[in-house]
């Protein structure tokens, strides 16, 4: 329960739910918007919890101890009912089926609870179809139900499905609070956690349980495929992509994590070389980048990394999202791409 009752960050957003919850005022369709592990996920969970808790407190939240909070928080309550893609298939979609079953299921009976809730996360894995079969559902709700969607990009979403929900933004946690709930659990070197995660506690306990060397080793794979030639990229674009998409979508969407982190600490050296870098350990290096890239180049990357997150949104192959966007890199770098190359070990 302690996740749930200790949510870091988005104090805003959990006042205005529970606000809307004490007033009987909950909007029947919700979109959680924000950075992959920001808390969107947690929060849902959070709203499905205080939204059918028998001892709701406006002021603290779900009780966590009745028999509808036990029953929520094992996953095992018929009134809150989530929704994601299918594990089995070869693309993360949620299938228009599942959608149409949760539908009709939304139009029976509440199982006991003060609300029904249907969770739908993450929301971009509804391709149109099941979209347009929740539209119906979203414009005249059964009495009772709340849908509530999760997403990362609100853009890979149907405008109309957008344009019926509440829209709710969970931003970065402030460093500081973050650091120190980072702290309260016993991890280590919590404010560079706080700092590489960008403000995202699911990031920062990623990072935590072996993400750092992991990132550190993805890193010196990216800079030694830029320090090269053309084949270099598309052989590392290949690598990272093998397999079915959720299987290599974390893997490039950590690419494009590094490269804008890459491009923001070229910036940083550009305006303010005495400033905190996220990877303080290429300072001299990221002043070549910093020559090159600034500041045309650095718009021209950073349009890049948007072109490829919106590809990737329509469905791109991942290797072909990476080899354009990498080959892009290289060009505007220039001679300067062979300054990050990690050195031999």
């Amino acid at each position: 329960m302690s996740e749930l009752t200790a949510i870091v960050g988005h104090d805003a957003v959990l006042h205005r739910l529970r606000d809307a919850l004490a007033r009987d005022r909950l909007h029947h369709a919700l979109l959680l918007e924000g950075p992959q592990g920001v808390g969107k996920h947690t929060v849902a969970r959070w709203l499905a919890l205080a939204g059918t808790c028998e001892r709701f407190d406006p002021a603290r939240g779900p009780c966590g101890a009745c028999p509808t909070c036990s029953r929520v928080l094992a996953g095992v309550h018929p009134d809150v009912i989530a929704v994601g893609p299918d594990p089995d298939k070869a693309t993360p979609t949620i299938p228009v089926a599942r959608i149409r079953e949760v539908v009709r299921a939304a139009a029976f009976h509440r199982y006991g609870a003060a609300r029904r809730f249907v969770v739908v996360d993450p929301a971009e894995a509804m391709g149109p179809a099941a979209a347009n079969a929740l539209l119906k559902t979203l414009e005249e709700p059964p009495e009772g139900t709340h849908f509530v969607l999760v997403a990362t990009h609100v853009t890979a979403l149907l405008p109309t499905i957008v344009s019926r929900c509440q829209l709710f933004r969970l931003t970065p946690v402030d460093e500081a609070e973050l650091t120190a709930w980072l702290t309260s659990r016993g991890l280590d070197d919590a404010a560079r956690l706080a700092r590489l995660s960008g403000g995202c506690p699911g990031h920062a306990l990623s990072l935590a349980d072996g993400g750092l060397d992991a990132r550190k080793d993805l890193r010196d794979q990216v800079l030694g495929a830029l320090a090269g030639d053309l084949q270099g990229i598309f052989d590392l674009s290949e690598a990272l992509t093998k397999g079915r998409r959720q299987d290599w979508t974390p893997r490039v969407e950590a690419v494009l994590g590094l490269l804008e982190e890459l491009l923001r600490d070229t910036v940083v050296v550009a305006a303010a070389p005495q400033s905190g870098l996220l990877h303080d350990d290429l300072a001299g290096p990221l002043a070549h980048w910093a020559t090159a890239l600034w500041p045309s180049g650095v718009t021209t990357c950073q349009r890049a990394l948007h072109e490829a997150r919106r590809d990737l949104d329509l469905n791109v192959t991942g290797k072909t999202a990476l080899d354009a966007l990498l080959t892009r890199v290289a060009t505007e770098l220039g001679a300067a791409r062979k300054a990050t190359a990690p050195s031999p070990a």
